[in-house]
């Protein structure tokens, strides 16, 4: 029974027992309310003496309440407010019985108003569903009962003896009807809690049937609508063909021309991703490592898996912050410098100060990749890489020329599709330039907005 909602939403439950301080907050404003009535006539009868210490108590009630209160507006219901509440409700009601008994009238601290207080305390956090705030309420408000006729009895024990319903015996009896209350309001907050859940329960099977129904029917539309669409499509395609045959044919041809581009460039950018040449080459110089120099074929695979890691975790991203792929690059840098030893030197020189604005994923990489399949490079002569961000917020990278024998007929398929990724988010376009001695990269820099 403890893990009675562990199968239901947790607002839901939140919510019924945020109720039951509800109702709490509400029977003590009730109770306020009557007992100043109730201090008025008092007044009116001429017991002040008795109405000071009583309207003490209630403005301390009702301050506290006024806590209460606004916890519960604010939906604000912590474990630990409940049980300051029932701290404050057992002491209030001892609190009044004592003083009352002890200046007043002895016997109220056993009165049948006492008897019949408590156990109306009882019910009211029965609805609090809390079976452990329950609990505690009842052992405080049994301990504070019974401290409260001690104390007196032993004050003044013959007041006490003179009648049977006043007697210790009698006290103790009183107290054993208290505690079955108290275990009758256990059992009704037990019952309660069940039938909550149950209902909960039914309540959430019914709101998700009811949303698969409204999601298949919400389908059902759509698909009828899509139907409708098309076949109003289809007619007017087919009023177009028959009026302009010749410009349809001419688009459908741009068209077939341009999905294939479109599929050109995925290529490229699926080749670049997860270049099978460059794992190959990777793997074979990390067998050579773990022969020679474990430390640093450590080095290599951990430098390895953040640059796959990031390909996976970047490739559907439009931008990404220039930090973080200048982050990707160093790694990959790093596995150049040991498959290429001091045949490449990049340099990067672009300050922290740029590393928040935006950038295409894998843009870096492919203009690296781009200067080391067109160049010849050695130890003595090596392909220099420059990146640097210049004055117009533009991504410079700069690299030496040095043309291999075998030239490489570049296809452009990369750097077109570097372009045509920049046009689809910005209205800034990347340069390139080639000069004598250098070719020269610029790609735009974008503010994140």
């Amino acid at each position: 029974m403890k893990n009675w909602h562990m199968d239901l939403d947790r607002e839901l439950i939140r919510e019924e027992q945020l109720k039951g301080a509800r109702i709490s907050v509400y029977f003590r404003w009730t109770f306020i309310f009557l007992v100043a009535v109730l201090l008025i006539v008092q007044l009116s009868l001429g017991y002040r003496k008795e109405s000071v210490h009583a309207f003490i108590l209630i403005m301390v009630y009702f301050l506290s309440n006024i806590v209460l209160w606004y916890a519960v507006v604010r939906k604000y219901n912590p474990g630990y407010l409940g049980f300051a509440s029932a701290l404050l409700d057992v002491g209030v009601i001892c609190a009044h019985y004592y003083i009352l008994s002890a200046e007043f009238d002895p016997l109220a601290s056993s009165s049948a108003a006492t008897i019949f207080l408590i156990p109306l305390l009882f019910l009211l956090y029965t609805f609090r569903l809390d079976q452990i705030l329950l609990t505690f309420l009842i052992i405080i408000a049994l301990i504070g009962f019974g401290l409260v006729y001690t104390v007196n009895y032993q004050a003044n024990p013959a007041v006490y003896l003179q009648s049977p319903s006043t007697s210790p015996s009698s006290h103790f009896f009183k107290g054993i009807y208290i505690l079955f209350i108290g275990a009758l309001c256990i059992y009704l907050q037990n019952y309660m809690i069940r039938f909550i859940g149950k209902q909960l329960r039914i309540a959430a099977e019914k709101a998700a049937s009811d949303l698969r129904v409204r999601i298949e029917e919400e389908r059902t539309a759509h698909a009828l609508q899509l139907i409708e669409q098309e076949r109003l499509l289809n007619k007017r395609l087919e009023n177009e063909v028959k009026e302009r045959t010749l410009e349809l044919t001419q688009a459908n041809t741009r068209l077939i021309e341009l999905q294939k581009e479109n599929l050109q460039s995925q290529f490229e950018v699926l080749k670049q991703q997860v270049n099978p040449h460059f794992l190959f080459n990777s793997l074979n110089v990390l067998l050579s490592l773990i022969k020679t120099d474990s430390d640093l074929a450590e080095s290599f695979t951990e430098k390895l898996s953040k640059v796959y890691r990031y390909v996976l975790e970047n490739k559907e991203k439009d931008i990404v912050p220039l930090g973080t792929e200048l982050e990707f690059i160093n790694s990959y840098v790093f596995l150049l410098n040991i498959r290429f030893t001091g045949k490449i030197i990049v340099r990067i020189q672009t300050g922290d100060d740029k590393n928040g604005r935006m950038i295409l994923p894998m843009a870096l990489q492919i203009l690296i990749e781009n200067a080391i399949k067109h160049n010849a490079f050695s130890k003595t002569n090596p392909l220099r890489i420059d990146i640097s961000v210049d004055k117009d917020d533009f991504l410079a990278v700069k690299n030496n020329i040095q043309a291999r024998e075998n030239h490489i007929q570049s296809t452009g398929i990369g750097l077109t599709n570097i372009r045509n990724r920049y046009k689809l988010i910005s209205d800034r376009i990347p340069v390139f330039e080639k000069t004598e001695t250098e070719y020269i990269a610029r790609i735009p820099l974008i503010k994140e907005e």
